[in-house]
């Protein structure tokens, strides 16, 4: 049987440096993994494989099996019998009954040693795919490199995606796409790849106070969501980890986050002068948000107390570095003391900030506080440093202090976590690109953590921003990137998931191009109806667009019309489908978004109307009957499709809009109209006499 091709395109000319080409002996003839459906291959690894070899080999086998049905083994190389390798790297051998006639080599071994493939030269995350004679190794430095040790894992996802064409677009048994393949040959394979950020974190999602608040809304319980969510992933099923198969993952050290939220309830007693001046001359907190207090920045004795805390920390945990980062929100303004507001210069981007001791608040506009910030982090770094030195101090470019400074210069041992880029505004995209490009000349150690994957996190709505995002975060690699954080996976899989499964790929490679990753994934996931799935997310694209451009309302673009014509787009791929049951699923998954987004942007709609016009009794009883089938149809959503749309989410996010309006979910209805029909009549309940 012919070998099918060894490995996917030639690769850009931006990461030939990354690859290492080696001349290769071709695979024995009729060399296969599987044939009809019977496995001819074991996977083996070392007696004591690293954690990352052993998790790969399960991976390699439970998938093999899950598009072939052929059961392969996973056996140690010291269980192998009557082992020899020949001079042209040929491995013969014998596992019980069990011949192979070909070898899966997961993790460094004596064997893969043998046949001259050794982890040698390989950095962190890197991963090396070679075959030699009738044995494929796949190997990475794994523990040998602790901030990325998965290089074997690694390998094994590659080999999955580009020999046997799986690919995971969302997270459960819908998203993971899986070919059948009687028989899978032995590839002739040659490949090292090194990813070039260090740190590709990207944040799951998880329950919390939100989320039981939006649950509590919706009628439902958080056990019961915990065992949806945790069936919808598949996690009891076998199924692979999302964000382990896209390859996220890696660390830099940094410890980021928001410092000081202890800090009114230490202090404020006998240091009231510690904390934030408002505009009212008070320093008084405690009706302001004091878990999230801000602080005068300029108070040596306040920097003092704080570094002693921080030195404390460091020299009890160990750790390398701490975040000096400040309170995020809160309802405190920044301190306008005299010598705070000395730290600001004048000729610094102006913001605008609101003071909350008015009545009602006020805004006014100032100088951005970056240059101030700096001068805070700079001296608790240069205390602390003289007791610990070798520490990282993680800062955050963010709020009214995203600017770069003006006057001060950055401690040679802060690392900056740049909280910009914002695709609801092309303007402000443009400014956080120039912003990044100062910072970087700045700073030598600079993280992205965006908040961009919120976009539709409290109303659900649909977007698409694969190109920019592409654009970007090449941008950035090339511009000092070492790593990201990006807030949050909101499982909004049917909306926004291509977004993060390009933002997964992008990380892996930032020289992927937004047009090949879009065409992958259609054509993966959903075969015939490709092009006309590509049409149905370029077109939302163009509405994301336009949202950026002209700075709409986010939910504003989605007419009737414009919902009608994204259906019609998906009527299309249907009928492209060709009775594909896995690919009509994928684009009802689709649809149940687009469903969803009409009804939301027309109830959203009346509650931006009503702040200009009252409206009349007629226009009432249509909001709330739209309210009500609303609220009928995340409860189904919910029940039959979680990870479309996290609608514990978008309860807690969006829906408390309507509490003016006398609706608040479950409260606002009986429970036997909580949920509706497949056809969207309310069910009656089970004591209910027929209808005549």
């Amino acid at each position: 049987m012919k070998s099918p091709p060894s490995s996917r395109r030639v690769p850009p000319l931006s990461i030939l440096p990354l690859l290492v080409a080696i001349l290769v002996q071709s695979p024995s003839p009729a060399a296969d993994l599987i044939r009809e459906g019977e496995a001819r291959c074991v996977v083996v690894t070392a007696e004591v494989p690293s954690p990352a070899a052993k998790e790969g080999a399960k991976l390699l086998a439970s998938q093999l099996e899950r598009i072939s049905g052929a059961k392969v083994a996973v056996v140690a190389e010291t269980a192998l019998e009557d082992l020899t390798v020949s001079e042209d790297g040929t491995v013969s051998a014998r596992h019980g009954a069990l011949e192979p006639e070909t070898f899966l080599l997961v993790g460094e071994s004596r064997l893969a040693a043998r046949l001259g493939v050794s982890a040698e030269g390989l950095e962190r995350g890197a991963m090396r795919l070679r075959t030699v004679g009738n044995a494929l190794v796949l190997l990475g430095a794994d523990a040998k490199t602790p901030a990325d040790p998965h290089g074997s894992r690694h390998a094994v996802v590659t080999f999955l995606e580009e020999v046997a064409g799986m690919r995971y677009l969302w997270p459960g048994e819908l998203g993971l796409v899986t070919p059948r393949h009687r028989t899978l040959a032995l590839p002739a394979l040659d490949r090292t790849f090194t990813p070039r950020i260090t740190q590709r974190k990207v944040r799951w999602s998880r329950r919390n106070d939100r989320i039981d608040l939006g649950l509590a809304y919706l009628g439902l319980t958080p056990e019961d969501y915990d065992a949806r969510f945790a069936a919808a992933i598949g996690k009891d099923a076998g199924l692979p980890s999302w964000t382990e198969w896209q390859r996220l993952g890696g660390s830099l050290g940094l410890s980021g986050g928001h410092s000081y939220g202890q800090a009114w309830e230490k202090y404020h007693e006998e240091h009231p002068e510690w904390f934030a001046l408002q505009p009212n001359g008070s320093r008084d907190l405690s009706q302001l948000s004091p878990e999230r207090s801000r602080l005068c920045k300029s108070n040596l004795a306040l920097i003092e107390a704080l570094a002693r805390d921080k030195i404390a920390e460091l020299k009890k945990s160990g750790a390398r570095s701490l975040s000096l980062a400040p309170n995020d929100g809160g309802r405190a303004t920044f301190c306008v003391c005299e010598d705070c507001r000395k730290l600001d210069p004048p000729k610094a981007r102006r913001i605008t900030l609101t003071d909350y001791t008015a009545s009602p608040p006020r805004k006014y506009e100032t100088a951005a506080l970056t240059d101030r910030m700096v001068w805070f982090w700079n001296r608790l770094a240069e205390r602390i440093e003289a007791e610990v030195p070798d520490t990282w101090f993680v800062v955050y470019a963010y709020s009214v202090y995203k600017s770069p400074p003006v006057r001060e210069k950055l401690h040679p041992r802060l690392a900056v976590f740049f909280v910009g880029v914002s695709y609801e505004s092309d303007e402000a995209r443009a400014q956080a690109r120039r912003d990044w490009s100062d910072w970087a000349a700045m700073s030598g150690k600079l993280v992205w953590r965006p908040n961009l994957l919120l976009y539709g996190r409290r109303e659900g709505v649909p977007s698409v921003f694969i190109h920019k995002l592409a654009e970007d975060l090449c941008h950035f690699a090339d511009n000092g990137l070492l790593g990201t954080d990006f807030d949050s996976i909101m499982h909004h899989w049917a909306t926004e998931g291509l977004n993060t499964y390009a933002l997964a790929r992008l990380l892996w490679d930032p020289t992927r191009k937004a047009d090949e990753i879009l065409d992958d994934y259609c054509r993966s996931g959903f075969g015939p109806a490709a092009e006309a799935v590509k049409g149905f997310f370029l077109r939302i694209e163009a509405i994301t667009n336009e949202v950026a451009a002209q700075g709409l309302p986010k939910l504003a673009p989605y007419t009737p019309s414009v919902c009608a014509e994204l259906r019609e787009r998906l009527d299309e791929a249907a009928s492209l489908a060709g009775g594909d049951e896995v690919v009509a699923r994928r684009i009802a998954f689709l649809r149940s978004g687009i469903q969803f987004a009409e009804i939301q942007a027309r109830t959203h709609a009346f509650a931006a109307a009503a702040k200009e016009r009252k409206p009349d009794e007629a226009a009432r009883e249509r909001f709330r009957a739209d309210m009500e089938s609303k609220f009928q149809l995340m409860r189904t959503l919910y029940r039959d499709e979680p990870l479309a749309l996290s609608m514990p989410q978008i309860a807690w996010g969006s829906e408390g809009t309507f509490r003016k309006f006398g609706w608040n979910g479950a409260k606002s209805l009986p429970t036997d109209r909580w949920d509706a029909d497949e056809e969207g009549r309310v069910v009656p309940p089970p004591d209910a006499p027929p209808e005549p």
